[in-house]
Order: C-alpha cells, then structure tokens, then sequence
C-alpha cells in the first residue's frame, strides 16, 4: 500500500528518539528486545495506547526524575482514570518558535490574550510564542475566575488585542456577550488580526462564520496533552504537521497498516525532540486525512485535515459521519437563519439539531433543511428555540465555568444525556442525601443569619 511523503525525520533522529524512549519505564519494557534503528524500522514498535498511559501513570512515561520536567499536567478523568502527561521546557520553547515563524502577524507589534488554562501545557506555548514574538502576553485563561468571558472581550477591545488565543467554540460565545451587551463586531475589535484555535475540531464553515464575525485570519492550532503541538495552520490556511517535532504516521483504525494517501487513518505520533516523556508511536484516536498536494504558501511537508476521535463517528444504515462532518453541515445551515447558536442530540433512528432564532414560530426553513438531511444523509429533525434555551448567556457573565464546551451529545450509550451547550460544559458533583440535607440546613442558616444581621441596629 501506498504511504504517505516521508517526513523530514531522518533514520538517524529515530533511532535517537527511541534510545531516548528506552530510558522510562515503560518502554523499557514495552520495546525489550525490539530493534528499531531507521524510520523503516520503526513500524516493529507496538502501538502505545492512551489505556497504557494511563496504567503508567504518573511517573513511568519519565525519562528524567519528576522534579526536573517543567511542566505536569492531568486529564480530567471524566472518561477513566486521570493520565499524566509531563513536558521539558526545550520542547515547549520550540513549539512556541514554529508558531512564531508560521505566523506573519507575530512579526508586527503584537498582544495576544491567551485563553487557554495555565494547567494546559498549549498555554505556554503561546506563551513562548510571544517571548519569541518580543511582546506582550496576557494570561487570562477561562478557567480563570478573575476573567469571565465578559471580560475577556472587555480585554480585547480595551487593550486592543491583535490575537486570541482559544478553543474554536470561544469567538462564537465571545460575539454572544458582544450582541448582549449591544457592541459591533467586528468593529469593536478592529485591532485583532489573528485568532488561534485549537483543542477542538475546526470544520471549515465554524472557520468561515468566525472570521466574518471578527474580521480576522484563523490559525489552527493541532496537538494534545500527550504529544503536545504536531500541527500549525498556514496563511493558506492548510494545517502543517510540524515534523521537526514529532514522526506522524496515519494508520487504518482496524487493521493499524499504513492508509494511502489521502484516506483517512488515525494519527499515529512518535516523538523527535521531547525531553521529559516522549512517546513511541502513540495511536491518539483522531482520524485525519493528508493532503497530496502541494501547499500554496510554500512551506514544505505534509498538510492534513483533523476530522476528531475515530470513536466518534456516527455510523447509521451504512453511513459514516464525523462529528467535523456534522459541525460543518450545521454551521453552514445556521447562517441561513441569522443564527449561530445550536446543539445536537444524536440518537439511535435520528439526529435532532436545536437551534436558537428570533421568532421561532415564523423561522420554519424547509427548503434549508432539506439540503442539510441530503449532506449529513441521515433523519435530522430541526427545532427553532429561543435565545437562552440552548446557551444561557447570563453564565458568561458570572464566572468563567468552561473549558472545553460542545455542541454535541450522544444519547446512543450510557453517558450524560445533555441538551444544552451548558449542560454539556459542565457536570456537577454527585451527592449523596447525606449531603444535600447538610447543604440545605446550612443555606437555610445562613440565610437567617444574615436576615438577623441585618436586623441588628447599633446599641
């Protein structure tokens, strides 16, 4: 079978990278008595899989002691137990010179409010990015309760920001706050050139609607807690696997042979230049396709497109649709409403996309959602909602709260079953009756206590 162009790995830095590898635990023991000393070679090595990490965890993917990585960082266990991944400042410092060098508007007098969580290693390398850059950072994650989202616009436009820094869903939300709090995008922001996103698929009409509404040039950022940055988007807006970093294989999500080029194949990553924990052909689950041209802005190597997690697809009477599939039918459909907030259930017979208008009575579209069952080739059924019934836009105001919200939720399994961009982004801690009646009897307490107090007059 065909592979893809060879990246610019050469035999010589694979065999460094493995002998680099040998050095912790775990693969000490997963490569015993494997010979791998060329790129030709390296298809020996077992897969490594996101359940080996998290067996390893949290010390036997080190190849150096604990206190000397730069940087520690846990999942959030929502799906198992939480995976440590640790990172060397080297890796991150040169993470942060490829986006400098891919991006032309870092070279101007730059200030970049960067929105991704400090316990995110992507946030630091941003934050090597503008060190590079020789100018100004502003660390304002959205896990951060000191900048809620209205705030981060107010950041933007009072400080006026030339980029941002964020997941894919953040502008959207931003331009909620704006439209809430009756400011003109993209005018108000006139100062912002460049938008980074990243953590979450970034289908092409989610890209196009958010630089209409911001006026400002997307680069997609691809990379993962384990393997950190394998990709930067371009000015032609492809995104370049940065293979000075990491040798990315695309592998059949059953049969783990090679793809040809241009099929879909599940990332595959063996680590270059990682200092603290690198990785041996670590299979991440996200299914991409590569490019088999050549890209117009000049650089050279490979160009893919990130469709999200193999075990995602939705696969109804033979149909096969990506959740990147699906965003994109959907975001080419809302704009057809004047809207931009929506929400899909997926369940076993259908599809239901909730979408939030003005007037739902008189927003009946048939002819627009006829052409979005014919793309997605699956029962979808449409309802209009009113603004707040899908986003409470009032939480955007009060804390931060989100950190990587969705638009999606499969009813199919036995996961939450939610119906709300809020529902989605967060879930509140379970608790026993126990619980609850402490946390009770103490509001009511409280409650007339400060009733008391208030009532209190001075002697």
């Amino acid at each position: 079978m065909n592979e893809h162009p060879a990246s610019s790995a050469s035999d010589e830095q694979i065999e460094a990278a493995i002998a680099r590898a040998r050095q912790s635990p775990f693969y000490q023991r997963h490569l015993d008595g494997i010979a791998i000393r060329s790129r030709a070679e390296l298809r020996r090595a077992p897969l490594t899989t996101k359940d080996h990490l998290r067996d390893a965890s949290p010390n036997g993917m080190l190849i150096v002691p604990r206190e000397r990585a730069w940087h520690y960082h846990e999942t959030s266990g929502t799906t198992g137990e939480p995976i440590s991944t640790w990172c060397g400042l080297p890796e991150v410092q040169q993470m942060g010179a490829i986006v400098h060098r891919m991006t032309p508007e870092l070279s101007q007098p730059s200030m970049l409010l960067n929105r991704f969580p400090l316990f995110a290693p992507v946030s630091f390398v941003f934050e090597e990015a503008m060190r590079t850059a020789g100018y100004c950072h502003i660390a304002a994650g959205n896990l951060s309760w000191d900048v809620p989202f209205d705030r981060a616009l107010d950041f933007l436009i009072r400080l006026e920001a030339t980029a941002l820094s964020s997941l894919p869903l953040e502008p959207i939300l931003l331009r909620e706050v704006a439209r809430t709090k009756g400011i003109s995008l993209p005018g108000a922001v006139e100062a912002l050139k460049v938008l980074f996103l990243g953590g979450a698929i970034l289908p092409p009409a989610m890209r196009r609607m958010i630089e209409r509404d911001f006026g400002a040039r997307i680069v997609e950022i691809y990379g993962s807690n384990e393997t950190l940055l394998m990709g930067v988007g371009c000015t032609a807006g492809r995104l370049h696997v940065s293979e000075e970093l990491v040798e990315m294989e695309l592998l059949d999500a059953q049969s783990q042979v090679p793809v040809a080029p241009g099929e879909l194949g599940v990332v595959t990553i063996t680590s270059l230049v990682h200092t603290v924990a690198p990785l041996v052909r670590y299979f991440t689950g996200d299914l991409a396709r590569a490019h088999v041209d050549a890209c117009a802005c000049g650089t050279p190597g490979r160009t893919i497109e990130v469709f999200g997690r193999f075990d995602d697809v939705i696969r109804w009477n033979g149909v096969r649709l990506s959740h990147y599939e699906l965003l994109d039918a959907c975001y080419d459909f809302v704009p057809k409403l004047g809207a931009r907030i929506f929400f899909v259930v997926i369940q076993p017979d259908k599809l239901r996309l909730l979408v939030e208008v003005d007037h739902p009575a008189n927003r009946l579209n048939p002819s627009a959602e006829s052409e979005l069952a014919a793309r997605v080739k699956m029962p979808i059924e449409v309802e209009y909602l009113a603004e707040n019934d899908v986003l409470d836009r009032s939480a955007l105001f009060r804390t931060p709260k989100i950190y990587k919200p969705s638009q999606i939720s499969d009813w199919r399994g036995s996961g939450r079953k939610t119906i709300t961009i809020m529902e989605a982004l967060l879930e509140w801690p379970k608790f026993d009756r126990a619980t609850i009646y402490h946390l009770i009897r103490r509001q009511i307490a409280s409650a007339r206590r400060r009733r008391r107090f208030l009532r209190d007059k001075p002697a």
